[in-house]
């Protein structure tokens, strides 16, 4: 593969972090048999803590790669296999001790933050987004301007040596083969020594149930000690766990209440900007006072750790009533729909934009099904002071559910929540999504190419009203959608009454 093809000459100024310039060193004197050519020459330049242009790395791989008679794209491969438990020592911090490889490749990008773009803002590292359908597969998108996807392979192969798991990967898409992103599925093969895992998914914002039955405790864990207390509550039981921290059920001493406490992961905590984006999550949500809005009753720290304190809802989301029930009756998706405008509509009226618009994050509350949106996790508000979840072209939330302009890197508004809630209202009308395909590269083209299927044409009983407004909110073009959210809340009021 040329060298050119890898991007460092992109219009947009790229910079790497010293640190991988002092492990190109030791990878240098490692494979290059004492020769230690131009790759050791002047590196006495480059400092572990500061930031340098892509093109001084990408000349030093390359020689080394020239004096070794290796191609370029293997001796990247075999860098990113020597790099990355070295990577593992100096992000140990960072590290969940439950962890394993897809669960640590899994929180990458996540480390990458905590480690580099925080106190480097000018660095940028290679972004990673992953979705996790099954306990031993994980699919992986690797969307930098660097193209240096070889390195990402070795990252992830050293990563399974230092847990010593195997790993099989395939690469369905890739940007040298005139793909927009690369993207991996990447399965652990089956191995003796491997140990049960938790639960994978992070907690969202929700904790179901009140009653014994419902709010079932979770198997603890060697870090899962329960605390008497936190912020005053009484601890009960634990409820939730995940990657980024846990969920305990609490009892209110003083208003006799049952509530839900989210508390950050303690090795999460320990990153000034993960704890800010938690504490960000609880207060966005707690501004909006609205019943169609989960609750937020407060926001605190204990010891270091910092939690939230929720309302404890009973009931299961729009995707498990879906998954239980099939099919909706008109009525009820209408229903459904102005209830989740409303709540969308107070949202706005904050300045707040939740981003991951979804059935999982629409909670359907005992005993009537009254429309709850969970989980701001993925939020932004106006005055975030420029700290936001995606970076250099990474691509965040559900992607079934994402408006064309989170894929494409546009600006993200109100009008990208009216996308998630056309997508979740054609759905339910049409019990299939309008964006589909074989694999998360060929979904999230199908978005970008902005085509669905007319939803008049594909479920025909639909009214015709109905349909021409799911439609409106699934343009391609944010300015064909709808005005707000408060209009399409009217407009699904209005629908109501007459159908």
């Amino acid at each position: 593969m040329p060298r050119g093809a890898y991007r460092f000459d992109s219009l947009r100024p790229a910079a790497v972090h010293g640190l991988i310039f002092f492990y190109i060193q030791k990878f240098a004197e490692t494979v290059a048999r004492g020769a230690r050519p131009s790759v050791a020459t002047g590196a006495t330049r480059y400092l572990p803590s500061g930031v340098y242009p892509d093109a001084a790395a990408v000349e030093l791989l390359q020689a080394l790669a020239e004096s070794t008679g290796r191609s370029l794209p293997d001796t990247l491969e075999q860098f990113g296999h020597f790099l990355a438990p070295h990577l593992l020592k100096v992000a140990g911090r960072h590290v969940d001790p439950g962890w394993q490889t897809l669960d640590l490749i899994e929180h990458t990008e996540a480390i990458i933050h905590a480690m580099i773009r925080t106190a480097n803002p000018g660095a940028l590292p290679p972004v990673l987004e992953t979705v996790r359908p099954a306990l031993d597969e994980l699919h992986l998108i690797y969307g930098s301007q660097r193209q240096l996807c070889p390195l990402a392979r070795g990252l992830m192969r050293g990563i399974a040596a230092h847990y010593h798991e195997e790993l099989e990967i395939d690469e369905p898409s890739c940007m040298h083969r005139g793909d927009p992103f690369c993207s991996f599925v990447i399965r652990r093969l089956a191995h003796e020594t491997h140990a049960t895992h938790a639960a994978l998914a992070d907690t969202t914002d929700v904790v179901r149930g009140a009653e014994p039955a419902i709010a079932t405790p979770v198997a603890p864990t060697a870090d899962d000690s329960l605390p008497p207390t936190i912020g005053g509550y009484t601890i009960v039981q634990l409820i939730g766990r995940g990657g980024m921290g846990r969920v305990y059920l609490a009892r209110d001493e003083q208003l006799r209440r049952d509530v839900a406490i989210k508390v950050l992961h303690p090795s999460k905590a320990r990153d000034p900007a993960a704890t800010r984006r938690f504490l960000r999550e609880g207060r966005a949500a707690a501004a909006v006072d609205h019943p169609h809005v989960m609750t937020i009753h407060q926001v605190g720290d204990e010891q270091g750790l910092p939690y939230i304190v929720m309302q404890l809802l009973v009931g299961r989301t729009l995707k498990e009533a879906r998954q239980a029930e099939g099919p909706l009756p008109l009525p009820e998706v209408l229903r459904i729909g102005r209830e989740i405008a409303e709540g969308l509509a107070a949202a706005h009226r904050q300045g707040l934009v939740h981003r991951d618009i979804k059935p999982d994050n629409v909670f359907l509350q005992e005993p009537h099904g009254q429309v709850r949106i969970i989980d701001f996790g993925l939020a932004r508000t106006g005055s975030d002071d420029g700290l936001d979840v995606t970076v250099d072209g990474s691509i965040v939330g559900t992607p079934a559910y994402m408006s064309p302009e989170r894929i494409e890197g546009g600006t993200l508004d109100a009008k990208s929540d009216l996308f998630g809630l056309g997508v979740i209202l054609y759905e339910l009308l049409a019990n299939r999504l309008p964006f589909e395909g074989t694999s998360l590269v060929s979904m999230l083209a199908a978005i970008a190419r902005g085509m669905p299927a007319d939803l008049g044409t594909v479920a025909p009983d639909v009214p015709e009203p109905v349909a021409r407004l799911v439609m409106r909110l699934i343009a391609h073009d944010k300015a064909a959608r709808p005005a707000d959210a408060a209009t399409v809340a009217a407009d699904l009021a209005a629908l109501q009454r007459t159908l």
